[in-house]
């Protein structure tokens, strides 16, 4: 005989435990009414049932842990419960109370019954009529999995099933699914489950259970979950092992996550230029477990929130602060220690939009620059007697000086470039940009990371840049650039930047003259400024065949 203890462990007369029975499997909900979520699929649902319009084959797809399956089971009870007029299963009649063991009810995992002869089993076994029941339903889960002879044999069967039976498929992958399946379906798309009906939710099985939970960590647990309430419960089940009341810090230090006063925190840091508590904070939550990709993600999350409260001013701050963060965050990929340049990234921030608000004026007489200076100082409650900023405005040369040599520097990269080169180049810039960041040499870091590389000649390589004043501070820097680079690889190239419209226009040019021939051109020379030509196949050289198309 068994005896209940508490909700958590079932002992017997004899002493032994059941098995522990988790929180998603607990409250799984046993008919429409307890089903979270999902209001439309169940109004639809509950009304085929009581109008008795009932399709041979339902399709539900939609995110992992938002009742797909148990919407199908819920559903495949009803349609054969005794008591179903109202839509909604009775849960005390034979056929409720036997669904577990129903011969009428198959459930197949299709990810490990995805062959062709578990289909062929299951198209002979539809045309055996239901045991005891009015429908003979088949729940087939992840059906994305079946192979393509498994679609072909099951197609037919699908098209025209007999009348007795109900085909109810899950997925979360419907783009794998044939459209020719599709078609003979009525599809239902799950959504995530809205945080504010997940938390009243757990809010009620935590009391159940007893749980001390704060509400500020009930909801990072929901955050954490992103509309999965099977995730959910799984979190709240395993914070409830505590003996203490679980706080914010201890979700996060239990799930590895990032609470918003941790990024409120780190906020307010980037923007009062604290580089040691940055510096800190990062290291901190590197030292958490929190992935560099998920540590972005949080953290641009947790700026889009601000941006919907903050005044205008602050705006274009949070825009910028979030372009950097992108930046860093198709990066994340190719470098071996990412939150390293998310330091660079977070500690030059100020800096780098110091530099921004200057370059517009870049080519201006020194009187329009002591303008700035001083505007920036009155923005920044910067006293007179600070000159630190500076040093932040480079030195460029006469406007019309820069116009002269990037004509020179585009033709000279285009003179006997080639797309091996390019390759090669590519891959010293990754490690240059590694080196820069071993070496905290932010001054420059700031200025290269966001260059793609475009073409490559044997003393020329062409930047491009989505950004006009990264353009801008990049040519302003670029002597200095070459020397770090050159000295690096013991080379001699000269760089030049270009915006990504004035690339694009280049690029253009260049493929729709194919019959002018380049020459290579002295920066300081006045001769020979005339742009003649590299051949014919110069363009499929650098660019590949088969991506121009000459007109």
């Amino acid at each position: 005989m068994w005896t209940t203890l508490n909700p958590f462990d079932t002992i017997n007369t004899e002493g032994y435990y059941m098995d522990y029975k988790v929180f998603y499997r607990k409250y799984r909900p046993k008919n429409f009414n307890e089903l979270i979520g999902q209001d439309n699929i169940k109004e639809i649902l509950t009304n085929s049932i009581k109008l008795n319009k009932i399709a041979h084959a339902y399709i539900f797809t939609g995110p992992r842990g938002t009742g797909k399956t148990s919407t199908a089971k819920i559903f495949a009870k009803t349609l054969n419960c005794l008591d179903n007029s109202n839509g909604i299963s009775c849960d005390k009649c034979e056929r409720c109370l036997e669904y577990n063991e129903s011969a009428d009810i198959i459930e197949i995992d299709a990810a490990s019954n995805n062959g062709v002869e578990e289909i062929r089993a299951l198209r002979d076994s539809v045309k055996v009529a239901p045991y005891n029941s009015k429908y003979k339903i088949y729940i087939i889960d992840e059906v994305h999995m079946l192979s393509n002879s498994a679609w072909n044999a099951f197609l037919k069967t699908l098209e025209e099933p007999p009348s007795h039976v109900v085909f109810i498929m899950a997925t979360t992958d419907i783009n794998k699914v044939p459209e020719t399946v599709m078609s003979r379906c009525q599809r239902f798309d799950f959504s995530k489950i809205p945080s504010e009906i997940m938390f009243e939710h757990l809010k009620k099985i935590a009391s159940l259970e007893k749980i001390k939970i704060e509400d500020e960590a009930l909801n990072e647990l929901i955050k954490y979950s992103d509309g999965c309430l099977r995730d959910a419960l799984s979190y709240l089940d395993q914070v409830s092992k505590f003996n203490t009341k679980v706080s914010v810090d201890l979700v996060e230090k239990c799930f590895g996550i990032l609470s918003n006063n941790t990024m409120a925190l780190l906020y307010d840091k980037v923007i009062a230029n604290d580089k040691y508590e940055i510096n800190k904070i990062i290291d901190e939550i590197n030292k958490s477990g929190v992935t560099p990709l998920n540590f972005i993600n949080y953290f641009i999350e947790f700026l889009l929130d601000k941006m919907l409260v903050e005044k205008s001013t602050n705006s274009q701050i949070l825009k910028k602060l979030i372009n950097s963060l992108n930046g860093v965050l198709l990066q994340t990929n190719s470098i071996v220690n990412p939150y390293t340049i998310i330091k660079v990234e977070l500690i030059a921030f100020n800096s780098n939009n110091k530099e921004e608000n200057i370059s517009r004026e870049i080519f201006s007489n020194e009187h329009k620059k002591q303008e700035i200076i001083m505007d920036i100082k009155k923005t920044d409650n910067i006293e007179a007697k600070d000159e630190d900023i500076l040093n932040e405005i480079p030195e460029m040369e006469d406007q019309s000086d820069l116009i002269e040599i990037k004509k020179i520097r585009i033709n000279n990269s285009f003179y006997k470039a080639s797309k091996q080169l390019k390759n090669e180049i590519m891959e010293n810039w990754k490690k240059f940009i590694e080196n820069l960041t071993i070496n905290k040499n932010f001054s420059i870091l700031g200025n290269v990371e966001n260059m793609n590389i475009e073409v490559v000649s044997e003393t020329n390589i062409l930047f491009s840049t989505e950004n006009e004043n990264e353009a801008l501070l990049f040519n302003s820097k670029k002597e200095e650039i070459e020397r770090e680079y050159n000295t690096l690889y013991n080379s001699n190239y000269k760089f030049i930047a270009l915006t990504k419209k004035e690339w694009l226009e280049e690029k253009d040019r260049f493929i729709k003259n194919k019959v002018r021939n380049f020459e290579y051109i002295e920066e300081k020379t006045e001769e020979n400024k005339s742009v003649n030509n590299a051949g014919q196949n110069l363009a499929t050289e650098i660019f590949g065949s088969d991506i121009i198309e000459i007109r």
